[in-house]
């Protein structure tokens, strides 16, 4: 009998069976289509891939600033795809060489479960003692006239195009839409970003979706607020998007429509119901040791609908696992950093202002633009804004600028630890640097 059988290889899947093979439990891993899952193959490795050539884009856009001049550049398509798929290629292949390496057994096949101690796969019973349920979250699509028509698709199509567009409406300006935004800018597209709700970036901190908007337009990406989208038509051989924005109807010719509309759980033709596993109104149903309604039955990841992140998905299988092994693993979901790799990068950690409506709380601001190496970078816009609470406990942290991925994880540590901002006063940043903000940006309170 195994000592555990995960189904699903992303980012939790995987890490949960390197981390459980690490202490000592015999794992059998199943996937049933690609091993790294959406985030490595269709989704955040890729993207990320495609980030960096947009940002050499920017940079060679940039380079009178550093009075260099150079011919006019060219873009080669088929050079940044198959930059892309060797990234991804690599990273899968050393994935499955540490799960070999380490004997985590490794099936491909549909996996279905039969009991709380039995999954059947490939027309195999494998008897285990734990399941975890990892099989992540698939794209949320719109029912549209013209959904059909094929220049429509989502974030893992918008990966495969034999060629990029010119003209892309992207419906949904959450963190995939505003990435794929301000990346196919700099490919030389046309972007339209249409949002139904009153700001783009909805979930994050008010100031800044409100400074990305205006950095956003300022590159020339058009973005429609408080704007629905209603059909695509053909008209000859163009395409146009329409949508209605401030009680007026809107015709935008366009190359492609992306919809970046959210993620919904992927329950992997698991027949839940029929085990007697729970669903909550976001996925399935979890405690804080992430066991379902059957104790031994585990679910991580984007499957339980809570918080979408491919690293919260692994600390999930990791706190999962622990509590597998009987020992304790003292990790703070309250505090996952997140990001949005756009331009310029958003990085946020803990609560926003909305969230402590009512409470006692402080904030301090810092601009990029007061810092020397942003300075020199180029890379003047932005600002970190930092929340603290009544004890002078830093509680959340908030900033768009360069390196705001980076910049992040100190703040993180900081508030993990749960440091007074008058102890994190005495931390020396090195000069000059850009993390250089998040110090003066804690000198500010008094």
């Amino acid at each position: 009998m195994k000592d555990l059988v995960i189904i699903g290889a992303g980012p939790g899947g995987f890490d949960a069976a390197i981390f459980a093979k690490e202490h000592g439990l015999d794992v059998t891993l199943i996937e049933k289509h690609k091993v790294g899952g959406t985030c490595l193959n269709y989704g955040c490795i890729p993207t990320k891939a495609l980030y960096h050539n947009a940002s050499t884009v920017k940079n060679m856009e940039e380079l009178n600033v550093f009075g260099i001049e150079v011919d006019k550049y060219s873009i080669d398509y088929n050079a940044i795809k198959a930059r892309k798929e060797e990234i991804v290629a690599s990273q899968v292949g050393n994935i499955i060489l540490t799960l070999k390496k380490l004997g985590v057994e490794l099936i491909e096949g549909n996996a279905t479960i039969v009991s709380k101690n039995q999954v059947l796969v490939n027309d195999i019973i494998i008897e285990t003692k734990n399941i975890i349920i990892a099989t992540g979250s698939v794209s949320k699509l719109l029912s549209f006239e013209g959904s059909d028509l094929p220049i429509v698709n989502d974030s893992t199509g918008i990966l495969s195009l034999k060629e990029f567009p010119k003209k892309m409406v992207i419906v949904g300006a959450g963190v995939i839409g505003c990435e794929m935004a301000t990346i196919f800018n700099y490919f030389e597209c046309e972007v339209t970003l249409v949002e139904y709700e009153k700001e783009i970036l909805p979930p994050l901190d008010t100031d800044i979706k409100k400074r990305a908007r205006n950095l956003y337009k300022r590159q020339g990406i058009k973005i429609y607020t408080k704007s629905a989208f209603k059909k695509l038509i053909q008209k000859d051989s163009s395409y146009f998007a329409v949508i209605e924005s401030k009680g007026k109807t809107i015709e935008i010719e366009t190359d492609y429509i992306l919809l970046s509309t959210g993620r919904v759980p992927n329950y992997g033709g698991l027949d839940l119901d029929k085990q007697g596993i729970k669903l909550s109104k976001t996925g399935i149903e979890v405690n804080e040791f992430f066991q379902t309604s059957i104790d031994n039955i585990y679910a991580i990841g984007d499957v339980t609908g809570i918080l979408m992140l491919a690293h919260k998905a692994t600390y999930d299988g990791y706190k999962a696992v622990s509590h597998i092994l009987n020992k304790d693993m003292d990790i703070n979901f309250d505090q996952v950093p997140s990001v949005v790799f756009s331009f310029p990068e958003i990085a946020t950690v803990g609560v926003t202002e909305q969230e402590l409506e009512g409470k006692t709380y402080r904030t301090n601001k810092y601009l990029f633009k007061t810092n020397a190496k942003a300075q020199c970078a180029n890379e003047t816009d932005g600002f970190i804004k930092m929340i603290i609470d009544e004890d002078d406990i830093l509680v959340g942290c908030h900033i768009i600028g360069v390196h705001a991925s980076n910049l992040i994880h100190e703040v993180t540590s900081i508030m993990y630890k749960k440091i007074n901002i008058n102890e994190y006063k005495n931390i020396i940043h090195a000069h000059p640097t850009i993390s250089e903000v998040v110090g003066e940006c804690i000198k500010g309170f008094h």
